[in-house]
């Protein structure tokens, strides 16, 4: 597996958090990839074996070269044989808006059609994964992006500013001081958030606080789990275990346990990231 991620350019970096590259090989005994949620919009571009997405009671969709995985309350499960080769952005939750014209989505909030400027993305950056420059097509997606960014018009201050608040106090910050701090009453700010980002402002404080707790778990899964609970503000350990596990469909412990042979891997290697495919299968 190569991964791989990218800083973006200054005039886009309050709405695009990384772009990242991942070259990875699926098997017929391994060929499942669990996605679990977190605080961030994906746009993937693959030009590999293409991704079949997996849904309880519904056939296999197959994934078309470039599609948008947006919040998600559930772990996503995908399946593939053989190598993908991807490029992708990933956006804060507020941040697609001013690029993306989402034109449909399934049940699962994966945006499976994309318009047609982004296809014509697509046929750009192809050759030059043909010619393994990962760079250069981050590069060419970096450049479509600051070209849509110049003439959007939308008003995205306020949501910016609720959103990136909820991200600084990791999740921790009541709507109604939430709301005051953004000079909007906590409706407009319920209904302005749910526009612009696709969930409440509670849906993505409680991402967000799952994300860093799933994070913390990962690099070091010995922590005190009584102590994680009080730290993120839980009121008891069955709240926390229940939050945790709607997330990823396994108990804090659980998860934990899973992360501890990967110990050695991770300190061995300090660039080690858990922000998209990780070791293991999961998010």
């Amino acid at each position: 597996m190569k991964y791989q991620e990218h800083a973006p350019h200054s005039s886009i970096q309050d709405y695009v958090k990384c772009f990242w590259t991942l070259e990875k090989e699926y098997t017929t005994e391994e060929p499942n990839e669990e996605v679990t949620p977190d605080a961030c919009i994906e746009l993937i571009f693959n030009f590999g074996a293409p991704y079949f997405l997996q849904v309880e009671g519904m056939p296999d969709r197959e994934m078309p070269v470039a599609f948008l995985v947006g919040l998600q309350k559930k772990p996503l499960l995908f399946r593939s044989i053989g190598t993908v080769k991807i490029v992708a952005t990933r956006f804060y939750a507020w941040g697609p808006l001013p690029f993306l014209a989402i034109q449909h989505q399934t049940t699962s909030n994966v945006a499976i059609t994309l318009s047609h400027e982004w296809h014509e993305l697509t046929e750009a950056l192809k050759p030059r994964i043909q010619a393994d420059d990962y760079g250069g097509a981050v590069t060419g997606v970096e450049d479509f992006l600051i070209g849509k960014l110049l003439p959007a018009t939308f008003e995205l201050k306020q949501i910016q500013i609720a959103a990136q608040m909820l991200y600084r106090e990791k999740g921790q910050f009541r709507v109604a001081d939430l709301a005051e701090y953004c000079n909007l009453s906590a409706r407009q700010l319920q209904r302005q958030f749910q526009n612009v980002v696709g969930v409440s402002p509670k849906t993505l404080a409680r991402t967000i606080r799952f994300e860093e707790i799933r994070n913390r778990l990962m690099f070091n899964p010995d922590t005190s789990l009584t102590d994680l609970a009080y730290e993120f503000g839980f009121t008891d350990q069955a709240h926390f275990i229940r939050d945790f596990k709607e997330f990823t469909g396994k108990t804090p412990g659980e998860f934990a346990l899973e992360m501890r042979p990967w110990q050695t891997v991770f300190h061995d290697n300090e660039n080690v990231v858990f922000l998209q495919f990780a070791p293991g299968g999961s998010r």
